[in-house]
């Protein structure tokens, strides 16, 4: 057994068996990274980054570049379709980073799906506590108020971490004072506190 890599950055096992190192040009068979449900004319959903919203549609392989097309709906257009380039080696990632669905997922499906991802996938800077002239957590913001200068820039940053952190996922929805007025009366708001503290790293 042996591993073969070809131009287009495509792997390949083959055993030796296969004589493949005997065969011509025109005998080679054509290797793919691609999963085997992916043809011509496949159902698939397209939510790229740069979209605002996933799309349903089917894809096709433009013989003339050999670049796979994203047509949305069920005309196949290739001229106003979305390309995608090097489909073999990058459909992979499109797919775990829920930015291509096999056939037409329900939308719904897709942005719990991309929530889901990002919560997974989100990074915290992780606001050094190192160089706080005060080991002490402020316990109120009168506290952080009279805290050194260099310290609250550090208690504000971790707090800022954390509030974008949560509203990246989202977390809440933001109403006004006039929405929450008009909301029934049998629903009761959640009292929330922020708590500062400081995380000890036991591998430093």
């Amino acid at each position: 057994m042996y591993t073969v890599k070809f131009k287009d950055d495509s792997i390949a096992e083959y055993d030796l068996s296969d004589n493949i190192l005997e065969a011509s040009p025109s005998t080679t068979p054509v290797v793919t990274l691609l999963p085997d449900w992916l043809q011509g004319g496949t159902n698939v959903t397209l939510f790229l980054n740069t979209m605002t919203k996933p799309r349903h549609g089917k894809l096709y392989l433009d013989d003339s570049s050999q670049t796979w097309i994203f047509c949305p709906g069920n005309k196949k257009d290739l001229s106003t379709g979305v390309p995608l380039p090097d489909l073999s080696s990058t459909c992979q990632q499109l797919l775990d980073s829920g930015q291509l669905f096999r056939g037409h997922a329900k939308f719904h499906r897709v942005y719990q799906t991309r929530n889901q991802l990002q919560l997974r996938t989100c990074v915290l800077r992780h606001v050094s506590a190192y160089g706080l002239t005060q080991l002490v957590a402020p316990t109120s913001l009168k506290h952080l108020n009279k805290l050194p200068d260099s310290d609250q820039i550090v208690w504000n940053s971790a707090y800022d971490e954390e509030f974008d952190g949560l509203s990246s996922i989202p977390t809440w929805e933001v109403i006004t004072e006039e929405q929450f007025r008009k909301l029934n009366k049998s629903v009761k708001p959640l009292p929330s506190m922020a708590i500062a503290t400081i995380k000890y790293d036991e591998h430093n």
